[in-house]
């Protein structure tokens, strides 16, 4: 009676928690579309796909700056002005008086800037409306009429004994985006390791729900020939109790691996950008396929590939960029400027491009820092402190991937190991338990050494299970370290877009 209660409760409770489930599709997903997915439509995908675009728009950005640009300025729209002026007489003394006067003025400049030299050349075209009114003898202004001015001229702006900061900015988005394009490729392969890994683990705890629940059935039959024997007073009913408790705990393992499964697939579904409200179930092909892994190849391979040494090698290029940034805030400076145009200044506007005298310029510049109590000194000595941690990072980085690739080939080599190990367990404790079952249905073994076999036979599956896993983790674990897919032998970037 107990029993069939226990097995009333038992299907119930399956039925309660598929029900939900069978009312909408379940979608089977395998590791290969399981990427897919997770490359089209995950948060991480998406949040890479934008850092990526940032840094093409940044480089778009700075090779615009080597082509020209127009502003249109309106300066004084208008410029009202009525205030006191001193106006200096013989003598040393000084006489007082009002000004008032309304100034209108539009600037149209074009530029167009020269990335061999850092320089600027520009065209710059100016109209005026200027009119000053006599504030004691007509405020009004009807005695002074506007006057009229234009100017269009050509002018060159050189910095001289400085750095190009047109070519560095370029160069400094060129690396930028290199380095973007580094982070992306090793950040997407972790995503696929990532996927890779939680797929495995999912399709474990499925696997392991799918053991317990066969350890569930043996120690069903077990208990029922158990009663059977009990009833025809073969077997103590102390026995048939101790039994009974193993149902129970096989019960409550497969429970425990149920709930186990469907946090992993929640997880999972979040990972590769699934609504968690969608019904998954994942299917993996387990066939072993022994692998001989070359540890000094992988070592090659992984020190050619590695994305992380060519960020170290950008991270090198910006520290001495930002030394020169750094330097040059405190060096000697020039600036040479040169401009030739025509001017005219006229009380009426239709004669505005009338007789137009010449505007010329020269000027020569020059900026000499005098002091700073060495303040520049200490930037530029802790840009070249960051300048060497990086040199140390790209040597270590280096020591670093070696031993990488050794854990991860070792690890492999002894999960094949183990893969064949357990395989071989695995089938000697399917014999041994199926010859310890027909020897328990006959009366020559105990129910203690039948629990003992059903241990030793669902321990058995899963470290069968656990070596297979372990051993296609650390084959993706290596594709992803080394950049290199050793099972088509061929690089993984021509793989991933």
């Amino acid at each position: 009676m107990v029993w069939e209660l226990r097995r009333l409760f038992w299907c119930g409770m399956v039925m309660l928690i598929a029900s939900p489930l069978s009312a909408q599709e379940t979608f089977l997903l395998t590791l290969e579309r399981s990427i897919e997915v997770a490359l089209d439509q995950s948060y991480d995908i998406q949040r890479l796909e934008n850092s990526l675009t940032s840094s093409q728009m940044d480089l778009k950005s700075a090779e615009a700056g080597f082509k020209s640009n127009g502003e249109l300025q309106l300066s004084s729209l208008p410029n009202f002005e009525q205030s006191e002026r001193r106006t200096a007489l013989p003598g040393g003394t000084f006489a007082f008086d009002r000004q008032q006067f309304m100034d209108l003025q539009s600037d149209v400049l074009i530029n167009q800037p020269i990335g061999k030299t850092n320089g600027t050349l520009s065209l710059v075209t100016s109209i005026q409306r200027f009119q000053q009114f006599d504030v004691q003898n007509d405020p009004s202004g009807t005695t002074n009429p506007s006057q009229y001015g234009t100017q269009v001229r050509v002018q060159f702006r050189q910095p001289l004994f400085t750095y190009n900061r047109l070519k560095t900015g370029l160069k400094k988005a060129e690396l930028n985006l290199d380095n973007t394009l580094q982070t992306y490729t090793r950040n997407q392969l972790d995503l696929v390791f990532n996927v890779t890994s939680r797929f495995y683990d999912l399709f474990k705890s499925q696997q392991q729900l799918q053991l317990d629940r066969q350890q569930v059935d043996q120690a069903a039959e077990s208990y029922r020939i158990a009663r059977l024997k009990q009833e025809a007073g073969l077997l103590a009913e102390v026995d048939v109790l101790r039994l009974d408790v193993d149902l129970a705990n096989a019960q409550n393992t497969a429970a425990n691996s149920e709930a186990t499964m469907l946090q992993n697939a929640d997880g999972f579904k979040i990972l590769i950008g699934l609504p968690i409200e969608t019904s998954i179930d994942v299917t993996a092909n387990l066939a072993y396929n022994p692998l001989t892994i070359d540890l000094d190849q992988a070592i090659d391979r992984a020190l050619e590939r590695r994305t992380e040494l060519r960020s170290d090698d950008i991270a090198i290029q910006l520290g001495e960029i930002s030394i020169t940034e750094t330097d040059a805030q405190r060096e000697v400076t020039g600036e040479f400027f040169v401009s030739y145009g025509i001017f005219n200044r006229r009380d009426r506007a239709q004669d505005l491009f009338n007789d137009f005298n010449n505007d010329r310029r020269v000027q020569f510049s020059i900026n000499v820092p005098l002091w700073d109590w060495s303040r520049n000194k200490y930037s530029v000595q802790a840009a070249r402190a960051n300048l060497e941690n990086d040199r140390l990072n790209r040597h270590n980085r280096e020591n670093t991937i070696r031993h990488e690739i050794r854990t991860i080939v070792r690890n492999m080599q002894s999960a094949e190991q183990r893969v064949e190990i357990t395989r071989r367990s695995e089938n000697l404790a399917e014999k041994s338990y199926q010859i310890s079952f027909l020897k328990f249905e006959n009366g020559e073994l105990s129910t203690q050494d039948l629990a003992l076999e059903q241990n030793r036979l669902a321990q058995a599956r899963r470290n069968s299970l656990d070596a297979i896993i372990d051993s296609r983790q650390s084959l993706a674990d290596l594709r992803r370290k080394t950049l290199w897919d050793f099972e088509k032998n061929e690089p993984v970037g021509e793989v991933i877009k």
